[in-house]
């Protein structure tokens, strides 16, 4: 499955996301500074976030099935839904032990998911055509 052309890139990822940018530490029990980015020395790496990203991708836009964001303000706003659910993916799926109860980075980037992707399908199903080009 390859991303839409409105996934968010994995900068946009580390934007929100940055403390998981830590590169591997050199020393024992020397936690390595934060990147900034997603590499190929960073837990998770840049391919998993990939993958991540692609999976958030598919769970935004089965809210607006057989349509595509339509203006660059809904791709954007579209990106920013599969953002926050491909970070609270990179939660579950590489701290799970962090995940558990209110207050964590894993329930914040959930509400945040579930608000956006709830806004912009709404946006979507109503303004944008389908992707065969029937009326909205």
């Amino acid at each position: 499955m390859a991303a839409p052309a409105w996934a968010p890139t994995p900068d946009q990822v580390a934007a929100i996301l940055h403390a998981r940018t830590r590169g591997r530490g050199t020393i024992a029990h020397t936690p390595a500074a934060e990147q900034g980015r997603f590499t190929t020395a960073t837990r998770p790496t840049l391919a998993q976030v990939g993958a991540l990203i692609e999976l958030a991708c598919a769970d935004v836009a089965v809210r607006f099935p057989g349509r595509s964001p339509c203006s660059d303000t809904l791709r954007a706003a579209a990106a920013n839904a599969a953002a926050y659910r491909a970070a609270q993916l990179v939660e579950v799926s590489f701290f799970p032990e962090r995940t558990a109860g209110e207050g964590t980075a894993f329930a914040a980037f959930g509400e945040l998911w579930r608000e956006t992707a709830a806004v912009v399908a709404a946006a979507i199903v109503a303004g944008c055509p389908l992707d065969g080009g029937g009326p909205p």
